[in-house]
């Protein structure tokens, strides 16, 4: 490792060490704001005050102290030649960097019909690399128990909330989201409460592998080490209540990782006893859970992607759709974040070679390296590919070689490989508060595995780290600033909601879309105002603006809701034409026109209309 946390010191490119003059960040102040980014998200929703009733309270909890870090240490870089002489960026941090740059361009050539999407992808991407750097160059090592007790503790509140919802108590607690019958505690999805668990649980587990019996009467130790299992038998218990296959079975990825460098540490003896403790735990609380609990759903759904195993859990008709969107656009991509808005074009061209696959909606291509691909293009993704195949290479040449890693770097190198096994099945990457512990994870493990620098990388010219370290802080301060805006934004879109004067919704509405971060949202919040004003007052005019306004967002945004309500409003108004142009994303021979009005399946229907 580099030296205590706190202290200033950074891994040359032959591995020695060398002592810089000022950190990054004051260690004190970096450990606690990265500390409370990493662990206070997933315990928080953003509640009634906000339109954003989930994300944006983690947000909050997130941009808001990685933003003033990444501020913070931009201006140390640019005024403080301690820190310059000191400063590392890696190759793999270079790399990195030149993708965020790269994708600054990406909408001179990518078909790009969101600018508050971009923006915002743009800007959590960009966050990810600043944490990378503040964590390569700073020293969490002792500081790694407390943040790793911190995520067990967080994770276990959420497996007790996850009980509460799930036997309809969560109304007794204002803090706890409510989401009756769901089993997701305040994370708002099921895989995301299960990959968070799966987190804690990996925590756990490299605390347990760690520990050393005390030698002292008090026995203080062997009662942590006690405290400590008894979180992980919470967070297993949630995990298999969960019933989310992808963050059981990446977490065992992360478990055989965790106990093959375990055993090179403490030696196999040792880390065979610690892993059938962990394994023994595990299995009494699934048969716990078969009794008590969920247990009977997750091997029904286990059996069922056995048994259809040729939908890939379901996944099939989604990764066909995911392939005709890449061949649509196979060099520049579609844009960064717009997987979602050209879902149903793709979906449309899918279906028409796959009439048998079923149609269906969503954001997400249930796997990481699918979506970046469609997104940034064969470039983009054939530099994740490089990325990921170097640091492997250089994984695997470090236990060839047999050179033992920091404990540190054990837990790090394990959650890489959990949290990467998850991406290949869901989406991780695209919730802050867990992909903020990627970025983590990498930054402490490259200290160890990947060079510091190749002779191509040495950058010692004084300006260019000062222009680095100004870059770094205008756009932080900038990304703030959106946020803040943003923040305020979404206020004006709540109280809209709650005004009973139309004119009074339409002026907060007209508000927020002055707001980036939400201007999307107000568009489409804007023209269903027109059209219920105009069901109200009866007024064809006001129709035929909301009804436009729609259509224009929809445009630009793609998505089933709104799909359902134009098919819905053009047939009634019998617009033909209109009609035909959205109808078009359906499935073929599903729909039919007659006189102007649509005809659907009561499949389809309920799925576009149900819930009116």
């Amino acid at each position: 490792m580099t030296g205590e946390p706190g202290g200033v010191g950074f891994l040359k490119s032959d591995g020695s060490f060398r002592p810089g003059k000022a950190s990054l960040a004051p260690g004190s102040l970096a450990t606690v704001l990265l500390f409370f980014a990493l662990s206070v998200p997933n315990l928080v929703f953003s509640g009634p005050f906000w339109y954003e009733a989930l994300h944006l309270m983690k947000w909050a909890a997130v941009f808001i102290p990685v933003g003033f870090l990444i501020a913070l240490a931009g201006m140390r870089i640019t005024f403080m030649k301690g820190v310059r002489e000191g400063f590392v960026l890696d190759p793999f941090g270079a790399a990195w960097l030149s993708v965020v740059l790269f994708l600054i361009l990406q909408p001179l050539w990518a078909p790009i019909t969101s600018v508050p999407t971009f923006t915002r992808e743009w800007f959590f991407f960009a966050s990810l690399w600043g944490v990378y750097i503040i964590t390569r160059n700073g020293t969490f090592g002792k500081g790694l128990p407390i943040l790793l007790w911190l995520a067990a503790l967080t994770g276990a509140l959420n497996v007790l909330f996850a009980e509460l919802q799930i036997h309809d108590l969560h109304h007794l607690f204002p803090f706890v989201y409510p989401t009756p019958g769901k089993y997701i505690g305040n994370t708002g999805q099921q895989n995301m409460f299960g990959l968070w668990v799966a987190i804690a649980m990996m925590g756990s587990s490299w605390l347990f592998f760690q520990d050393r019996p005390a030698d002292d009467i008090s026995g203080r130790k062997n009662i942590a080490a006690a405290a400590n299992l008894f979180l992980f038998a919470v967070n297993a218990w949630g995990i298999w209540n969960s019933t989310s296959r992808s963050a059981v079975f990446s977490y065992a990825v992360g478990l055989c990782v965790l106990a093959l460098l375990s055993a090179r540490s403490i030696g196999t003896r040792k880390a065979f006893a610690r892993a059938s403790v962990i394994l023994a735990l595990l299995a009494a609380t699934f048969f716990g859970t078969l009794l008590f609990g969920r247990g009977n759903v997750f091997i029904m759904k286990s059996v069922q992607m056995v048994e259809q195993f040729k939908t890939i859990g379901k996944r099939d008709s989604i990764w066909l759709t995911t392939a005709e969107m890449f061949k649509m656009h196979p060099l520049g991509g579609v844009g960064l974040g717009h997987y979602k808005w050209n879902y149903l074009e793709a979906q449309r061209r899918m279906v028409a070679k796959h009439p048998d696959m079923k149609w269906q909606y969503t954001y997400w291509a249930h796997s990481e390296v699918f979506q970046w691909f469609c997104e940034t293009g064969v470039f983009g993704g054939l530099a994740l590919i490089a990325l990921g195949g170097w640091w492997l290479k250089c994984f695997l040449s470090r236990l060839r070689r047999g050179d033992p890693l920091s404990p540190e770097g054990i837990w790090a190198s394990s959650f890489l490989f959990l949290i990467w096994f998850d991406a290949l099945w869901t989406r991780p990457f695209h919730r802050i508060e867990d992909v903020l512990w990627l970025a983590f994870a990498f930054g402490i493990a490259n200290r160890e595995l990947l060079p510091s620098s190749f002779s191509w990388t040495e950058i010692r010219k004084d300006w260019v780290l000062r222009s680095l370290g100004l870059t770094m802080s205008t756009v932080a301060v900038t990304g703030l600033l959106f946020f803040a805006r943003g923040m305020e934004g979404d206020r004006f879109l709540r109280r809209a909601s709650m005004a009973e004067d139309p004119m009074a919704r339409v002026g907060l509405i007209e508000k927020a879309e002055g707001r980036l971060m939400v201007r999307d949202t107000a568009q489409r919040e804007l023209a269903y105002q027109y059209i219920r004003m105009a069901v109200d007052e009866k007024r064809g005019e006001l129709l035929g603006e909301g009804l436009m306004r729609l259509h224009q967002h929809f445009r630009q945004e793609p998505h089933a809701r709104d799909l359902g309500r134009l098919m819905g409003w053009y047939s009634d108004v019998r617009e033909a034409d209109l009609l035909e142009s959205v109808a078009r994303y359906l499935k073929p021979g599903a729909y039919s026109i007659v006189d102007g009005r649509l005809l659907l399946s009561s499949e389809d229907y309920q799925f576009f209309f149900g819930s009116d």
